[in-house]
Formats: C-alpha cells, structure tokens, sequence
C-alpha cells in the first residue's frame, strides 16, 4: 500500500490564500465563485498531478461548474473540498457526485451563517466604534474600520478553511448541528442591540416646537422624551427600514428624503 502523501501546511495556507483573494476577485456571473474554488486547487494539482495531465483536468473540471457562497465562512466548506481532493489524489474512492453535493447541499446554508455574522451583525459593531472614533473629525475611525475589517476576515476565513480541512465530511454535522442554530439565535439578537444602541446614539431628530401661554412655555419635544426617549429617531430609522425593504427605495433615494425633510423643517422652525 503506498504511504499517504499529506498536503504541508504551506501549501495548505496557499491554497488558503487563493481562495480568499480570488474567490470575489475571479468572479463571473454565470458561475460566480467557480473560479476561485477552482484556483484553490491549484497546490493540489502542483503536488500529485505534475505529470498526469488526464488527473489535472478531472480536478479543473469538478470545480468549474457554478458555485456560491458567503467568502469567509465560506472556507470551510473550500478546506473540506481540499481535504476530498487530498484524499482521492491518495487512492480513495470519492466521486465527483459526493463532492458537487456536499458543495451544493453546503453553500445556501453557510451563505445564511455567513451573511448574518460577516454582513448583518459584525459591521454595525464595528462601525459604531469606529463613528465613536472619529468624534471631532479624527482618522482613527476609518483607519481602525479598515484593519479590523481586514483582520477578522483574515482571521475567519483562515480558522474556518483549517476546521473543514482537518474535519473533512465531519464539519457537515459540525456546522449544521443544534448549536450552529443558537449560535445564530445568539447573533441575531446581538445585532439587534447593537442597531438600536446606533439608533439612540447616533440618529438624532429633536422637534422645535413649543406651546407658550400666560404662565409657561413646553416644549413638546421634552414632552416625546418624558413618554419614550429617542422616539422620533427610532420612528425615524422604521420609516427607513419600510421604505428600503417594502417600497424599494435605495439608500440615494432616503438620503434625498432626508435632506430635503431637514431642510424643510428647519426653514418651517418644526426641526
């Protein structure tokens, strides 16, 4: 029987890294994340298919169909796609059904963990604290936005493509398991917090308006804030969230909207 030949953890880190520059930078619409899945093969190819040009093709055509999914939780499903082909290039019989299965069946699922980590609940954190930073016109904002993006992507996608590879078929039951669905629960309602803590920091709207007689002047504003603070701002951030996701406005058209409500508030002394 001839001795296991393991990918090292060089060439493990280049596939790695192949997959997280390229997977949105090769992007085409007809097969969209193909092409980076393919090119994270490409160590794989350099190490058992040097000289076996039928055995390279088999490895370029299995990943060239159309492929999806979140970049960054998204590598582990690529870690254990390199595991698969590790093993085949070993002897074992794995077909080409198996591993565009495991693809397909994999990449809506990660594709929701993704998003709703990556998309929906860590940018908001990270730009509260960076708008938090930039107070007085500061570039540490921007700049502490632009690292700590960078990092914790790095830092996801490397952890996420070495879990897959070293679990192989086991990561499906890993990260599709109970505790997947409350780590998500868990997500969920940090980043509602974290929207509404913005909300109340950072979203300001104050009427102007006040009701004088004989005896004393109200301000009707003191009045919303005695009843339910911040409400005009998080009235505010709804009429935003109603018109973008059931009028179909896009964020020019609330800027707009925005703008011109200001204006006109200002000059009629509501705002």
């Amino acid at each position: 029987m001839a001795e296991y030949v393991a990918l090292t953890k060089k060439e493990l880190r280049r596939s790695w890294f192949l997959w997280w520059k390229y997977c949105l930078c090769v992007f085409g619409f007809e097969r969209l994340q193909a092409p980076g899945m393919t090119l994270a093969q490409l160590p794989i190819i350099e190490k058992y298919y040097k000289d076996d040009k039928d055995g390279m093709k088999r490895v370029l055509n299995r990943h060239r169909v159309f492929y999806n999914t979140e970049p960054q939780t998204g590598a582990m499903i690529t870690g254990m796609v390199v595991s698969f082909e590790e093993n085949i290039a070993n002897g074992k019989e794995i077909s080409d059904d198996f591993i565009q299965n495991v693809k397909v069946g994999l990449m809506g699922p990660f594709a929701g963990i993704g998003d709703s980590i990556m998309q929906a609940t860590v940018p908001p954190i990270v730009t509260s604290i960076a708008i938090g930073l930039s107070a007085g016109g500061s570039i540490i904002g921007p700049i502490f936005s632009v690292v700590w993006t960078l990092a914790f992507s790095c830092f996801v996608s490397y952890t996420c493509f070495h879990l897959g590879y070293r679990l192989g078929e086991d990561a499906i039951d890993y990260i599709l398991g109970p505790k997947m669905a409350a780590i998500q629960d868990a997500m969920s309602v940090l980043g509602l917090t974290v929207t509404g803590a913005i909300t109340a920091s950072y979203v300001s709207m104050n009427l102007a308006l006040t009701y004088q007689n004989d005896m004393t002047t109200v301000s009707i504003q003191n009045i919303l804030d005695g009843i339910f603070p911040k409400l005009l701002p998080i009235g505010l951030v709804f009429l935003g969230y109603w018109l973008m996701t059931k009028k179909k406005w896009n964020a020019i058209h609330m800027i707009l909207l925005l703008l011109g409500v200001s204006i006109v508030g200002v000059l009629l002394g509501i705002l």
